[in-house]
Parts: structure tokens; sequence; C-alpha cells
């Protein structure tokens, strides 16, 4: 499958994988206008469709961000970066395969969906439809200001980024099906600020009937990231405006994305529990529109997008020792099966404490996004990410920077990737001959455990206490 015609016009994608398990990759497929200059904060537009046929084999843009000390970026930065990635296992047409749309983490201020991990072949050959997502981030996805307010026919600013995510989802709706997907079969996952921003789809009103599965790994909007009103954040509006010297936004819209960025840079929220240093003030509106109440209120109601649900964490990121210890992960994840068990649906708990041999011997945990590699089958360090996972793993015990992968971490990969898959089929995370994954309820406070096997543990609730 190389060419195939969405609703805007035909792209043409390539081939990956090994002999005998080819995959088609369509890389940089546009699903809303690129928001630049007038377009810059406001809600996604639509695409102009095009003539011919797009070649789609290169990644886009990613929004502008900091990149952190000590790694490189791999993309070009821009505005113009709402852009999606799928990777389809399927030779034809409307075969059906259940999808699964990956919302990367970095907060919401960093990372994208072109990582060469996001998109390896490994997981889709499982017979699963993966989208990788890349959307604005930071001051250019969720800066809100009382005249964008004022502008807005809803009243409303900020929430952009959820906005993208939601105009993709739609994209997904009008167009998978020629990929080879379900649009009735869909599965939101993603990991850190990933992870709540899949939480934010399972709240948010406009997500209903555009996904029917999620899985949150190491990360939820009623743990980190609650939201702020939207009064707050129009407050931090006008100090970035102040910042940049403009008072008009067609000013504002002039500023390069560059001066934006910097001004944004020194807009910090203060240390807080889990975070020990100090945070960008970007978050989620709570604007009455696309989020009409807090994550947390939301879940609280059981007025969610319900469908089954997993949530993962590692067991480093609980416990540590490590940059990032959050044991509030868990009766935050508790809570939100509570909720999904409101709508009918059941939910799946399990943590991860899969570690190399070599680090776990000199004293590293599990730490946190350590579960990337194996849940995209990077099990023999195909895609380099793991030099991403040493930086966190050398302030979490390790001495070495070099992973020395074996056949246990390929096997933890593999079972991952099948439980994930089968998931996205199902709803039902079971694989036989592997494990019976039961759903979780208090009474039995049952989990999953990754660590050289799979298997059934009790005492979820009590594992950070």
């Amino acid at each position: 499958m190389q060419v195939v015609k969405t609703d805007k016009g035909y792209v043409s994608g390539a081939i990956i994988g090994e002999p005998g398990k080819e995959v088609s990759i369509f890389r940089g497929i546009p699903y809303a206008a690129p928001p630049v200059g007038d377009l810059r904060w406001r809600p996604p537009q639509p695409v102009t469709p095009w003539q011919g046929i797009r070649e789609c084999t290169r990644f886009s843009a990613v929004c502008p961000q900091t990149v952190l000390p000590g790694t490189t970026s791999e993309f070009l930065m821009s505005e113009d970066c709402l852009y999606l990635n799928v990777i389809t296992p399927a030779k034809k047409p409307k075969e059906k395969l259940p999808v699964m749309v990956w919302m990367h983490g970095g907060g919401y201020t960093m990372g994208g969906g072109n990582d060469k991990i996001w998109n390896n072949y490994r997981l889709p050959q499982n017979g699963v439809v993966v989208v990788s997502l890349t959307h604005r981030l930071g001051p250019f996805g969720l800066a809100a200001h009382p005249l964008l307010s004022r502008e807005s026919p809803n009243g409303v600013s900020g929430n952009y980024l959820f906005l993208d995510l939601i105009e993709s989802l739609k994209w997904i709706q009008k167009n998978i099906a020629v990929f080879g997907g379900d649009p009735d079969n869909v599965t939101i996952f993603g990991e850190s600020g990933g992870g709540a921003k899949v939480s934010i789809m399972m709240a948010s009103p406009m997500a209903k009937g555009l996904f029917h599965r999620a899985i949150c790994e190491s990360g939820t909007s009623l743990a980190l990231d609650h939201g702020k009103t939207l009064a707050v954040l129009e407050k931090h509006g006008m100090e970035l405006f102040g910042k940049l010297g403009v008072s008009t936004l067609e000013a504002a819209r002039l500023v390069p994305w560059e001066q934006v960025l910097e001004a944004s840079r020194t807009m910090l929220d203060p240390p807080n529990p889990g975070r020990s240093m100090p945070m960008p003030v970007w978050d989620a509106a709570i604007e009455g529109w696309m989020l009409p109440v807090s994550p947390l209120d939301a879940f609280r109601s059981g007025n969610i997008n319900a469908g089954p649900f997993i949530a993962c964490a590692t067991l480093g990121e609980l416990t540590g020792p490590g940059p990032l210890i959050m044991p509030f992960m868990i009766p935050a994840y508790v809570a939100m099966i509570a909720a999904v068990n409101k709508g009918k649906a059941k939910g799946y708990a399990c943590v991860f404490d899969q570690v190399p041999e070599n680090w776990r011997k000199e004293g590293c945990v599990s730490a946190h996004s350590i579960e990337l590699p194996y849940v995209f089958g990077d099990w023999d360090d195909t895609t380099g990410w793991w030099r991403n996972i040493s930086g966190i793993s050398l302030q979490s015990g390790a001495k070495t920077t070099e992973a020395r992968l074996t056949q246990s971490d390929k096997f933890i990969s593999e079972a991952m990737m099948q439980l994930w898959a089968q998931f996205a089929k199902t709803g039902k995370p079971s694989v036989k001959g592997l494990v019976d994954w039961p759903a979780y309820e208090k009474s039995t406070d049952q989990y999953l455990l990754f660590n050289e096997k799979v298997e059934v543990k009790t005492g979820y609730s009590k594992i950070a206490q």
C-alpha cells in the first residue's frame, strides 16, 4: 500500500520493516491548515485540497520548543506543524484493523510525533495501524488572552493543543479506513505529558465518539497539569504580550516565533510535588467549552468519555530514586478506573519494572519513560531512543550510559506489544499462553507486573505508600 486517496487528495508513502513483515508508512500528512499568520492562536482550520499525488515520505517540522541541554533535535521547527504519520500493516484498504493513536510526551511544551521510535515498524506488525501526531505546544498551543477570547465566537481562548488533537481524531474518522484501519475501533495512548493529553480527551465532550479505548502511561492530568482557569491563563497571556511589547492581536501575530518562544521561556510556575524544578506556566484552560470543568471534577463525576482503559506506571517513578518521583500516580489511576467503571467499562492496572541487566546490577530503577522502547519494539536499539533513556537512568542509579539489551528485554517488549495490540483489538489485554490480565477492582487490588516475566500481583494501591 503506497498510494491512497484521503478526503483532501492522494498521498504516497514508503515501505519499511523486515522481509515478509513489511509495513507502509505515510509521513507528514496534513490534518489541518498551517496555523501561521492570521491563524496563529485560532482553532485548527481545514486543509486546502491538493491536485496530483502528495509525497508523504518525509517527516514534517515540529512545533517550536526549547531543546533540553545534552540532547539534539533531529527535526526542523516551525509553527506549520499540524501533521500526522500513519504506519499500517494493511495490504489493501478496508481491512478494518484496530487503530492506535500515539500522543507524545514532553509535557505540553516539548516533543513531537516524528521520533523514529513512535514510527517504528514492530508495533504495527502486531496487526494494528499506528498514527503518531504532531501539534502545537507551549505558548503556541496554550496561550490565552482577553483579546483572543473576545475574538472567539465561543468567548474563550487557549487549548489550541487539545483542539489540534481533536481535529486529528476527526481526520482519522474520515480517512483511516483507506489505510486499512477501523474508525470504529480507535485507541488513544500516550506517556507522561501524552498520558495527560489522553486524560484531557477522556474529559472533553468535544472528543466524544472520536475514540473507543485509552491507555495512560506515566501521566494523567489528575496527577500533574490539572488545568487552570481561563482567567489565570489570560493573565499569563497578558504577561506574554507585555514581554513581546505588543498590545493588539494583529501585532502579536506578526511577531516571529523565535521571539514568542524566547519570551515564554522565562514564564515559569514554581516547583510542585513530583517536580524539583520550575515548569512552564502553560496548561489546559478550564473554559467551559472544550473543557467545561477540571479533569479531576470530570472524572469524579463520571462524566467522561468512558471505554476500556489501561493505567501504566513504572515502579521507579513511584518509589525513586530519580529526577521525577510520582507516588501520587497510583491514587490518580485508581480514580480514573473508578470513573471508567461508572461508564460500564473495565480498567486494567499495570506496573513496569523491566530494566536492562547491566543497569539493574548498577542499582538503576525503572525510571520514568523506560517502558517506551519496549512498547514500540526497540529491544535491539535500532531507533537510537535508548540514548534518551540513559540520561534519566543515570539519575536513577545507572553508572554507565549504554544499555546492554538481552533476550529478557526482547521478551518483555514482545509481550507488551502483544498485550497493547490485543487491547486495541478487543478491549481486553489478555493473550492466551502469555497472561490472563484481570480487570482492576478495589476488592482484589490486582495488577500486572512486567519484570523479566509477566505476572499478576496484588497490592496495587499500596505500592507507593
